[in-house]
């Protein structure tokens, strides 16, 4: 799995900073007062930086503490009402022309979990953390360049999430604990690059996952103890490979445990491969 370690580093290196430019970078404070309205809808565009996002019991809408560099980044966040939605546009544009790191452009912000929310967010160059756990989401749609990204789920969501889209192009990608999205479609879409999903957590529906992997490599993870159908679509230039297969196995590429077509939740997954290759591991 993806080394938290950096993401560790950095909220450390912001806390040790405070409010204290650090050379050229300046820190801006952002924060939004509560609002009462009854969606949330979250617009992210994060070019080149380092990002981590948790969520929180916070009243606030949102909070971030930002340390960038003005000469290479301009840092932006608006929040506007309309009738009972509240729609919040936050992130960054940067100066191609100039060079540019990680350590330009550095975020730690909050999402509260006092609001039902619509996710939709742009990673470009960046190292991303999103830990979303207990926040009500009805809607995520992350769009990763290249990109290091880690999504995750410590919590299970208190509302269901219609759709969860993920387009990951040449990105090393984490989902982790996609069981607690509460999910009833999730599907993602893997380029050129290294990812990773997780599909433990809580399940209270039937919930469907389409997994499509192109030039990459994948893992995904499946509790051994989840009622799952699965039906694998490969061919002679790429693989999909289950470990422990003779245990699920009803035809060729089609897999499905024994208490699956009895039960009210569970995990119905369909992966494609295109020139790739998938591992699907069961975990305890």
């Amino acid at each position: 799995m993806l080394r938290k370690a950096s993401f560790v580093a950095f909220f450390g290196v912001l806390l040790f900073h405070g409010n204290v430019p650090a050379g050229d970078l300046e820190v801006r404070d952002i924060s939004f007062p509560p609002d009462e309205i009854k969606l949330l809808v979250i617009n992210a565009d994060l070019a080149a930086g380092t990002f981590l996002i948790r969520s929180d019991d916070a009243d606030e809408i949102f909070q971030a503490e930002v340390e960038y560099d003005p000469r290479r980044v301009e840092v932006f966040a608006e929040y506007e009402r309309e009738g009972s939605t509240g729609y919040l546009d936050i992130g960054s544009d940067v100066n191609w022309r100039k060079n540019i790191n990680t350590d330009d452009n550095r975020w730690i912000a909050v999402l509260s979990r006092k609001y039902v929310t619509e996710l939709r967010a742009d990673l470009g160059a960046c190292e991303t953390d999103l830990e979303l756990g207990g926040i009500p989401i009805v809607h995520i749609d992350l769009d990763i360049g290249a990109a290091a990204g880690r999504v995750s789920f410590s919590e299970p969501n208190p509302e269901i999430a219609e759709r969860i889209l993920i387009d990951a192009g040449a990105a090393e990608f984490e989902g982790e604990n996609l069981g607690n999205a509460n999910f009833e479609r999730f599907t993602f879409d893997g380029g050129v690059g290294s990812f990773e999903l997780d599909f433990s957590g809580e399940y209270s529906r039937r919930c469907q996952a389409k997994v499509s992997i192109g030039l990459g490599k994948a893992k995904i993870y499946i509790p051994r103890g989840l009622p799952v159908r699965i039906d694998a679509e490969d061919n002679f230039l790429s693989s999909v490979d289950f470990k422990s297969r003779g245990r699920y196995e009803i035809d060729d590429d089609y897999f499905e445990s024994d208490d699956y077509r009895e039960s009210d939740v569970g995990l119905e997954l369909e992966i494609e491969v295109g020139l790739g290759s998938v591992d699907v591991i069961w975990t305890k």
